[in-house]
């Protein structure tokens, strides 16, 4: 979940308690027609007429659920704890980590480390949508399903210009599939649902209502966030925004906190699903359609900026920069010039300018008003595609070198045999087992919560007998496809199963061409769904 930080359903008609709510079903539907026409009367009959539209959470997210999934990411972290995401905006990557923060002892070099994030299913094939910043740096991307199965994932591709990820996994039945909503018809205090993986525990369910729209957080051409209050935690990024009809109204990517946990205080955002099904139409079809786009840097008017320019409002958006050999330089644009108005449409700010142009039909020519020197001038654009509206995969997925640096700090386990002593401490009786007699800062051992003093009794299926014998398991598991092993631990918590990964991650197992013939049909199935 992307955090913003200052100092670093329950629906919209409240529900009646449950014994009220009891007392009303067993009275008969007379006295509670006669109850409507008091509340009418006292209230009024809108406020009547919104009671009937109550959101009930239960149907929609029992409808739901089996599109939505959880996302598990083995990242490479750098020495401070964080992955490298780049992203515009303050945030705490650290906060989805399975270990929930920063830890001082993480050494410098690069590690691996188990992140976490949501996503909704919107193709039968396994077509994807989450942030981005869910997937950035990742070496090892699972789905989890409502029926816990899991799979592995592959990125199909990242936007440049926002916070969204399309990934693909491969499984042999048709997935179920979540439909969007029109966001452009959300009104503030409409009932909505949040559903996603906080901080891992699990799937959980969250409701609230619509608090604010068009909210810019981002700022990107496509920023008009959706505000809600219903709880957004670390964890529920990627995650859905239902309304009342279980449609996705939007994918759930920021919170702003003031605490020092970062956990919510009901200022979530969601990206509106209109702006998600475009871009994400443009991110799974190998030969999309760039949005356009015109090489203008823009700013909103300020009172004091529309003094100087002479402006009697501050509707518009100034232009601040031009790139070099682009159809605002060739159109003649200087900065200062202020739009007005965009393909007939005025525009209240920056962010409106740049999506009436992104979302232009391709090709199209861009009439512009433009207010210079105190007079209005035509002005018109020939927009080409987008230039960089990708973003690289060998920018967003962890790079060999990461992946290798990560791999060399090992799996951080330094085993020892069991003494007697530790056989008393543990209860161990004659059980076999290996101490762990040290655990490497940042290791992937040390991420899966293993201490020094636990003691492994199982590899596998195999017990375990001495330190050699255990890491022989260990490399023969290290050879086999997946590179991950089972390991059960007995520690002060108790017995546990935990996994492991062993390392040599293939970086192209994480990347779905959409020109392979296994894959070359999801890019047309997924087109007619995300559209």
């Amino acid at each position: 979940m992307m955090v913003l930080s200052r100092d670093t359903c329950t629906a919209g008609i409240a529900k009646p308690a449950a014994r009220s709510f009891r007392f009303l079903r067993s009275t008969g539907a007379g006295f509670c027609a006669a109850l409507v026409a008091i509340a009418a009367m006292v209230v009024g009959p809108d406020a009547v007429a919104a009671s009937a539209q109550t959101c009930y959470a239960r149907d929609v997210v029992s409808r739901s659920l089996s599109a939505i999934v959880n996302i598990t990411v083995i990242k490479v972290v750098g020495g401070d704890g964080e992955s490298s995401d780049t992203d515009s905006i303050d945030s705490s990557k650290s906060a989805e980590s399975t270990k929930g923060g920063k830890d001082p002892a993480h050494p410098a070099e690069e590690h691996f480390e188990e992140f976490v994030g949501s996503g909704v299913i919107v193709d039968p094939s396994g077509i994807i949508i989450t942030n981005k910043h869910v997937i950035k740096d990742a070496a090892v991307i699972r789905v989890t399903f409502k029926d816990r199965t899991q799979a592995p994932a592959q990125l199909i591709a990242a936007c440049a210009l926002m916070d969204l990820a399309v990934i693909k996994v491969n499984v042999p039945r048709p997935l179920p599939t979540l439909e969007f909503a029109d966001s452009d018809k959300v009104q503030v205090a409409d009932p909505v649902i949040a559903v996603g993986n906080p901080l891992g525990i699990g799937t959980s369910v969250s409701t609230g209502v619509v608090s604010g729209l068009d909210r810019d957080l981002m700022r990107s051409p496509f920023d008009d966030f959706i505000q809600t209050d219903a709880t957004i935690n670390p964890g529920n990024s990627g995650g859905p925004l239902l309304d009342c009809d279980g449609k996705v109204i939007g994918i759930d990517t920021a919170l702003l906190s003031n605490n020092k946990t970062l956990g919510s205080i009901g200022l979530g955002f969601a990206m509106p699903s209109n702006e998600v099904r475009f871009v994400a139409s443009k991110l799974e079809q190998p030969n999309a359609v760039m949005p356009d786009w015109v090489g203008l840097h823009l700013q909103d008017l300020t009172a004091q900026l529309a003094t100087v320019f002479d402006r009697p409002d501050m509707n518009g958006a100034i232009v601040t920069w031009i790139d070099p050999n682009s159809p605002a330089a060739h159109g003649h644009l200087q900065p200062g010039d202020i739009i007005v108005s965009a393909l007939g449409e005025e525009v209240p700010d920056s962010r409106a300018v740049m999506r009436t142009v992104a979302t232009a039909a391709e090709g199209a020519q861009i009439p512009l008003l433009v207010w210079r020197h105190s007079e209005m001038i035509d002005v018109t654009l020939q927009s080409v595609p987008w230039p960089a509206m990708l973003e690289l995969r060998n920018e967003v997925l962890a790079s060999p070198e990461n992946i290798a640096s990560a791999e060399s700090l090992g799996l951080g386990l330094n085993l020892a045999s069991v003494t007697q002593e530790d056989r008393e401490h543990n209860h161990l009786g004659n059980v076999p087992g290996v101490l762990i007699d040290a655990v490497a800062p940042g290791s992937m051992a040390y991420n899966m919560n293993l201490q020094k003093g636990d003691v492994i009794l199982q590899v596998g299926d195999q017990p375990a007998t001495s330190p050699d014998d255990v890491q022989a398991q260990f490399a023969r598991a290290k050879a086999s496809p997946g590179d991950l092993v089972a390991m059960l631990v007995r520690g002060k918590a108790g017995t546990r199963w935990t996994t492991l990964w062993l390392g040599t991650i293939d970086p192209n197992q994480l990347v779905a061409r959409m020109s392979e013939p296994d894959t070359a049909g999801v890019a047309n199935s997924a087109a007619g769904r995300i559209h």
